[in-house]
């Protein structure tokens, strides 16, 4: 069995050590290992979009250090497969790149995945003020493409495994895998930490293989224990205790309403969350809307005359920082009997939750998390959580507006939740060949994964001629030059880290 690793992700430690995990494991199992790394060839990549040359070389570094340890064969990419420029006229709009294929590979959805990310903005112009940044990404795509393809056909591998996969730098291998009929895997972060999970032949963001995992580790863990560690995800999550996501509870005021607040009214709790991660992801595409503000819109066109409702949009606190289409958007909104909770306002969201006759989530854990607090909660859209009886999910708008609008709507069984709870706090499998503390911090061996080695300097200064490379990068990708102490920083950063 040849098993063909793919290693762009170096710069973290976590993800690294789980190639590692990787490695050593199909090592054990007598596979034949190589091992694909970047040396500094793609033109951005989804940890390092402005290729900035001193996470090239510790990405490199650690790639290689980590073939060594794994007895793989290591192989590099061609700089030389990368076009100077986009062969072909730029796609007119976000849905001609998303459909973009090249050499019957489609590269568009990785890259306006990319994009999106980089920018936090999903209203995209191709030919408009975003050519430079998507020109650079459709070249990256290509280049990748075609050293894959090179690979490959040399190599034959019976596996593939990559990080995560959506970007522009990935998503073209496997699509490339599928076109030649070759298995591959994706790993990511698993529910804590301490675990890290394998997504068969498919995204990490794919719904319909989070689900068949958590019907599997539901079905698989003892009914108690699974039902008290669900529990304890809910209430730790709402201590601001949980590790599967940031907490931002530290910046808000435990038990606090906005002002106006009136419990004699119809109060509808509107839950928006950034869009930029799954704008390109297939399978989060739904025919009820293209963006959230879509449907806040129309909803408060149809409640305008209503006095007795009043609506409270809570902006996730992540879009604190962004300024996009979303954020200008709802910034704007002014209505009679509208609130929006600004991403900076310290309103308590769980107070705002529970003391909501019904909540409206687009894709949020909020919308689970309102079930089990009691309130009558609606999803619409997608989510991971989805068709599990946890929230209503209408089919359409008319039936979202007749939900948002019932009294005392009641909320579904707080049962329905728990097994979604439970996947989310403990799905994954735990290292036994490295050691994973947090996101920054991992060992192999005992020894630490760490940024300056003499490798990673080494590597420094054969990346040194790439300078004019790196300053562009940096100038299409931020939109501006890069300052000399912004290098300083980073160096003192990394030696802190080292």
């Amino acid at each position: 069995m040849t098993t063909l690793f793919v290693s762009l992700q170096g710069i973290s430690p976590m993800h690294q050590a789980t190639e590692e995990e990787l490695l050593q494991r199909y090592a054990k199992r007598g596979d034949r290992l190589f091992l694909l790394h970047c040396d500094a060839c793609l033109l951005t990549c989804s940890l390092n979009s402005t290729h900035n040359l001193l996470g090239c070389a510790v990405c490199d570094a650690r790639a290689t250090r980590t073939a060594g340890r794994g007895g793989a064969t290591t192989l590099k990419l061609d700089g030389s497969l990368f076009p100077a420029g986009f062969p072909d006229r730029l796609p007119a709009d976000l849905e001609e790149l998303l459909a973009l294929e090249y050499e019957g590979v489609n590269i568009g959805r990785g890259v306006a995945s990319s994009t999106i990310s980089v920018l936090r903005e999903y209203a995209v112009e191709p030919r408009g003020k975003h050519q430079e940044l998507i020109s650079l990404q459709l070249r990256n795509a290509i280049g990748a493409l075609r050293n894959y393809q090179r690979v490959m056909d040399t190599v034959h591998p019976d596996r593939v495994i990559v990080f995560n996969g959506r970007h522009s730098e990935l998503w073209p291998l496997l699509g490339l895998c599928r076109q030649w009929g070759i298995p591959f895997a994706t790993h990511e972060r698993g529910g804590s930490d301490q675990l890290y999970q394998l997504f068969e032949n498919s995204l990490p963001h794919s719904i319909a293989t989070r689900r068949r995992l958590m019907q599997e580790l539901w079905e698989g863990a003892d009914p108690r224990e699974r039902v008290a560690a669900a529990m304890d995800w809910y209430e730790a999550k709402r201590r601001g205790q949980h590790r599967d996501d940031r907490n931002y509870l530290s910046d808000q005021r435990a038990g606090t309403l906005p002002q106006n607040w009136d419990e004699r009214k119809h109060n509808i709790a509107i839950f928006v969350s950034s869009e930029d991660e799954m704008q390109a992801i297939k399978e989060w595409v739904t025919p009820l809307f293209r963006q959230q503000n879509e449907v806040v819109y129309r909803l408060l066109n149809d409640l305008r005359d209503a006095p007795e409702v009043h609506l409270y949009i809570r902006m996730h606190p992540n879009l604190k920082p962004v300024d996009n289409q979303q954020t200008r958007e709802l910034y704007a909104m002014q209505q009679r009997n509208l609130t929006v909770i600004r991403p900076e306002e310290a309103f308590d969201t769980y107070a705002v939750l529970e003391a909501a006759d019904v909540a409206l989530c687009f894709a949020s854990s909020a919308g689970v998390e309102a079930t089990y607090w009691g309130t009558a909660s609606v999803l619409y859209g997608r989510a991971f959580y989805e068709g599990e009886d946890a929230v209503y999910e209408p089919a359409n708008y008319g039936e979202l507006l007749h939900l948002l609008t019932t009294p005392d709507l009641p909320p579904k069984r707080r049962e329905n939740v728990l097994r979604y709870g439970y996947f989310v706090s403990h799905f994954g499998i735990p290292y036994t060949h490295t050691r994973v503390v947090d996101t920054k911090t991992a060992y192999v061996h005992g020894e630490k994964i760490r940024r300056l080695t003499p490798a990673a300097l080494r590597n420094l200064l054969r990346y040194l001629p790439q300078i004019p490379r790196w300053l562009r990068t940096h100038r299409i990708v931020t939109g501006r030059k890069l300052r000399i102490t912004e290098i300083g920083k980073l160096y003192s950063h990394l030696r802190e880290k080292a």
